[in-house]
């Protein structure tokens, strides 16, 4: 379809219609023909509907525990899955606090900085990463922007299981995130609690930490993710049965809890 037809059909004028198009084009979403100047529907469309397809199964086996996180930790809870160099919230359960983090659906928000972005960055591809590493930039005064800090983090949340963030994308917003499992072993999404910093001691994050990655280990589970069984050879998630976030707790999240509120003022 041509933009001359597409300005017809949606009443727009035609440099209105150019400046849509510019972000479609993109990311992959409608691509032009070279030959005829028309535009279709690009392969983007179809990597985003497996995604939403994808999510479906993530969000149904998610829901009861997120339900459960909510009432347990009185905040937001959401569920996040990558797409390409984004994350994206595909659910979520809202605190009933009246001061509370408002979390969007299905907007695509940076992967390098928060506890949500970085819990699915630390497992993706080294091309995503790479990537992601490429277009660093301040969203606050806490964003991690030098490539070599950032992938000194991400090595820290493989090895401890679970992210934690503090004013790093939103100011005034802390979050601790873990990942979901497939039965695969794959990381396919992050279980993440929100809220506003001044809640978000270090001992609050201390005591939220477990619950979080106990939480995402049960929709592991429900994925059909099992550490000791045919995908042992993944590398386990915390919290998991027959995993050590307990024990870990006390030692790890003193450290990522410290992080996360350093620089306080």
């Amino acid at each position: 379809m041509g933009v001359s037809e597409l300005s017809r059909r949606i009443a727009l004028p035609k440099s209105t219609v150019h400046r849509l198009l510019e972000p479609l084009v993109a990311r992959d979403l409608v691509v032009q023909d070279p030959a005829t100047g028309r535009y279709r529907l690009g392969p983007g469309v179809f990597r985003l509907g497996s995604a939403f397809a994808k999510s479906l199964d993530v969000r149904q086996a998610a829901l009861p525990a997120m339900h459960e996180l909510a009432r347990r930790t009185g905040e937001t809870v959401n569920l996040n899955i990558r797409q390409g160099a984004y994350r994206v919230c595909v659910e979520k359960v809202d605190s009933v606090q009246d001061v509370r983090h408002f979390v969007e659906l299905g907007r695509p928000l940076p992967l390098f900085a928060g506890a949500s972005g970085k819990v699915l960055l630390a497992y993706a591809d080294t091309d995503v990463l790479a990537a992601v590493l490429r277009g660093l930039r301040p969203l606050t005064g806490r964003t991690v922007t030098d490539p070599d800090r950032l992938q000194a983090q991400l090595a820290r949340i493989r090895r401890q299981g679970y992210a934690v963030s503090w004013n790093e994308r939103v100011e005034g917003a802390a979050a601790v995130s873990a990942p979901v499992r497939d039965a695969a072993g794959t990381v396919v999404a992050g279980l993440t609690v929100s809220g506003p910093t001044y809640r978000f001691s270090a001992t609050r994050i201390r005591e939220l930490v477990p619950m979080v990655v106990e939480a995402a280990a049960e929709v592991s589970s429900r994925l059909g993710y099992s550490p000791g069984g045919t995908n042992a050879g993944a590398r386990p998630m915390h919290g998991a049965p027959g995993s050590t976030v307990r024990s870990a707790a006390g030692q790890r999240v003193r450290g990522a809890a410290a992080e996360g509120t350093r620089g306080r003022r």
